[in-house]
């Protein structure tokens, strides 16, 4: 099997064979960065895991010159001319860290526009989006045969080229993400679930986790297809890109398989495998709450000034303090607990994490 370095040695030779100088191409945090007039990152480790996954050596060489034509001739570029993104341009979710890591990759002078979840202004330094740790960035979506997708950043100077604001091209991505949605799977067919009541969202196509943090409505529109109600508020993980899980806060089993597939599936693989897909490990709490903050595109107040805004989840936790509430489990220890104390018609315990944010008091 190829590893991941000899694959990136084979997309410097080939670069190098195309003009472009080998110290021209640094590695960084799973991903090349290949320098230039136009600084171009290459997602090596998802491309070296499609790479590894090829049955022959043709379809490694159709991967190594569709690489070619996304980062050498510059295909996955954002386009020069605004109205020439179509479709393509899309919002999505990031990780504050990986957008402080993005920014330190660009030349003196550009910067990556951003913003947080509810529309804060970077620098995004608050409390409010520290806790959640999730900002929202634009991107240009490329799709090639024998390649998988690739989403490259928007950045200050294509803003500047084309004569337009952030928030002017947010809202345009937002319409086509939302455009994307609807033409997607119906309303009964976005959630998939299982028999705990925990839903996972069903579109996988790397935007699942935008649709659902910048459109709530998707997220309080999911129903249980066995038509149990359930009581409590929303709470959500954004596990990866492709993957959201939603429970409730009162329904103990669903927060225990959300907290089993996040913490013990998901982030440990993303661990052992390195392939950086997760999104964030933090599970929010969705509420409605009265806004007061000047209009934007991720504030869309309803007529009695209410908006949606998402919190960091701790059972029984502010800024509601509902009792009743349950724990997201954080390792196979509190996953046990849970089922057995469930299993036995016990009191389910409720843990004091310092992932979901603090203590909360014992539910019965």
């Amino acid at each position: 099997m190829s590893s991941l370095a000899s694959f990136v040695d084979r997309l410097k030779d080939a670069f190098e064979a195309a003009g472009v100088q080998r110290d021209q191409c640094e590695l960084d945090s799973g991903h090349l960065v290949v320098k230039g007039d136009t600084v171009r990152v290459v997602p090596v480790t998802a491309l070296h895991a499609q790479y590894a996954a090829c049955g022959d050596e043709s379809s490694r060489n159709k991967l190594i010159g569709a690489t070619m034509d996304a980062f050498v001739e510059g295909a996955a570029d954002v386009p020069s001319v605004y109205t020439d993104c179509g479709a393509r341009l899309l919002p999505q979710l990031w990780p504050l860290h990986k957008i402080v890591a993005r920014q330190v990759t660009l030349p003196n002078g550009f910067e990556l526009p951003h913003c947080g979840i509810h529309g804060e202004q970077p620098p995004l330094h608050s409390s409010a989006v520290e806790a959640n740790g999730l900002g929202v960035v634009l991107v240009c979506e490329y799709l090639a045969e024998g390649m998988p997708a690739i989403e490259t950043p928007v950045l200050s100077n294509d803003l500047m080229r084309w004569g337009v604001s952030f928030v002017d091209v947010l809202q345009r991505a937002l319409d086509n993400l939302r455009a994307r949605t609807k033409s997607g799977p119906p309303a009964e067919n976005r959630w998939e679930h299982h028999p705990t009541g925990c839903g996972q969202s069903s579109w996988q196509d790397r935007f699942d986790a935008a649709r659902i943090a910048l459109f709530p409505k998707l997220l309080t529109a999911r129903k249980r297809p066995d038509g149990v109600a359930e009581a409590g508020g929303h709470v959500v993980a954004f596990a990866t890109p492709s993957c959201v899980l939603a429970s409730m806060s009162k329904n103990a089993l669903g927060l225990c398989f959300m907290g089993d597939t996040l913490y013990l599936k998901v982030a440990a693989g993303d661990v052992q495998a390195r392939t950086n897909q997760l999104l964030s490990s933090v599970p929010l709490r969705l509420l409605k709450m009265r806004d007061n903050e000047t209009s934007h595109p991720l504030r869309q107040a309803d007529a009695k000034g209410f908006v949606w805004k998402w919190f960091p989840y701790a059972p029984g936790g502010p800024p509601l303090k509902s009792p009743g509430e349950f724990s997201v489990p954080v390792d196979q220890g509190e996953v046990d607990a849970i089922l057995n104390a469930a299993e036995a018609g016990k009191a389910v315990p409720v843990f004091s994490s310092k992932i979901q944010g603090g203590a909360a008091a014992p539910s019965s």
